[in-house]
């Protein structure tokens, strides 16, 4: 049996600790959700929720008696018996890991540790973190030993945005401890959850899991785009081969050609694995080439947008962008690693200016302090340099002639998701769909 009475701290209560957070009390534990932002905590303690998570609010409001929200790392940690780390592992310029956050996490945790608590560490991190970086940090600070007077184990999240509560619950958990003991008191407390249970040999394996995990789906988007590259210059429909081939062979399941890997997970990993490769001794020619081709296919939509500006004399530039978060399905509001940032701060360092831009997507509020419009239709009005970046379900199977008489002719549309549905392009827009090229 669980004990239920085990007082779980999470620390960072971003889009996998909340959510985890929320699932953990739905199950039964008492919580100390600890997060530096006091203005997040504010909005945690009002009863509501900080961002768009299917199922989060509500699972909240349910267990809030449960939750205890706090700014102050320090109580949390003296008062659990298990302490989550979820804070975030960004990388560098230079493409190598910062550990900056967990750092500060570890810290805390090594000034107020407890004999017998167990740490549970979440984010993706460099392969060999837990035993190498994490193990003499905690030693030295708390004066105790790992494995002994304290527990420590590597299980990642593996979640994906907008679906998040409904993996917690069904995914298999991976974990590597330091040692036994870590890896079964880790079990017992991620059993509850459900999903099943996946105990690995050493933390080492449990972290190169998560980066596997990532780097697949990274591959995956960078071979489905340049496959796209391809079918654009001969000629030919990618949407028709992919669909063609992932209903031909079972062993096949290619992505869809559109943007490059972006986000908060998929555009860092391949740099975290790289790193762990090169600390080897290992040449990464697959890595290098997926994140070289996953940068180009986003970027290249900024490249399309200059080369059309400087080729035609428009009378107005007015830029609508639609889709902003760094996703669309399943559906998010996070624009971490947005690929509509990414293009519009390219177009600014090229020197591009717009007489207008206007800004839609179903669940964005705020971008970059720009007004976001309240419709679809108030961000295609008049506007004739027209980019769609995600495949929000609101903003897929558009009819373009329902558009047509909104903007402003002649226009240009890039069409990254296959958003708009047509028989033909209508007179006065130039249409380019990625993966398929000029329609």
């Amino acid at each position: 049996m669980v004990d239920l009475k085990n007082k779980i701290a999470i620390l960072g209560l971003g889009y996998i600790g909340l959510p985890f957070t929320v699932a953990l009390a739905n199950v039964g534990f008492k919580l100390i959700g600890v997060d530096r932002d006091t203005e997040r905590i504010d909005i945690l303690n009002r009863g509501d929720v900080p961002f768009y998570e299917p199922g989060l609010k509500e699972t909240l409001e349910k267990n809030k008696d449960k939750i205890t929200f706090t700014t102050n790392s320090s109580f949390a940690i003296q008062n659990a018996d298990t302490i989550f780390v979820t804070v975030g592992t960004p990388v560098n310029k230079d493409g190598t890991p910062d550990y900056s956050q967990i750092d500060s996490a570890m810290e805390l945790i090594g000034m107020n540790l407890k004999k017998g608590q167990l740490i549970i560490i979440k984010p993706t991190v460099f392969v060999g973190t837990t035993e190498d970086h994490i193990v003499p940090r905690l030693e030295s600070l708390s004066g105790m030993k790992a494995g002994v007077d304290f527990y420590l184990s590597f299980c990642p999240e593996r979640t994906i945005e907008g679906l998040a509560l409904h993996e917690i619950y069904t995914l298999p958990k991976i974990i590597g401890g330091i040692n036994e003991e870590s890896s079964l008191r880790t079990a017992k407390i991620m059993e509850k959850l459900g999903g099943g249970i996946r105990i690995v040999s050493s933390p080492k394996v449990a972290e190169m899991c998560k980066l596997v995990d990532n780097l697949y789906r990274a591959n995956n988007i960078a071979f489905a785009n340049e496959i796209g590259l391809v079918c654009e210059k001969i000629g030919i429909s990618s949407s028709e081969v992919v669909s063609a081939v992932n209903n031909s062979y079972s062993r096949t399941k290619i992505f869809s050609p559109g943007l490059g890997a972006d986000g908060p997970c998929l555009s860092k990993d391949p740099y975290i694995f790289r790193h762990a490769a090169l600390k080897h001794g290992v040449k990464t020619h697959v890595i290098d080439g997926s994140i070289q081709q996953n940068k180009e296919s986003t970027m290249r939509i900024a490249d399309m947008v200059k080369e059309h500006i400087l080729k035609n004399n428009f009378d107005k530039r007015n830029l609508a962008i639609i889709g902003l978060a760094f996703k669309g399905f399943p559906e998010t509001d996070d624009l971490r690693g947005s690929p509509a940032q990414k293009i519009l701060d390219s177009l600014r360092e090229e020197g591009i200016h717009f007489d207008s831009i206007k800004l839609y997507d179903p669940l964005v509020k705020n971008f970059s302090n720009h007004q976001i419009s309240n419709s679809i239709t108030d961000a295609l009005q008049d506007s004739n340099i027209i980019l769609f970046l995600t495949n929000h379900p609101k903003i897929m199977n558009l009819d373009i002639k329902d558009i047509h008489d909104k903007i402003r002719k002649p226009s240009f549309v890039i069409d990254a998701w296959g958003n708009l549905k047509m028989d033909s392009v209508p007179e006065g827009i130039k249409y380019f769909r990625i993966g398929e090229g000029k329609v």
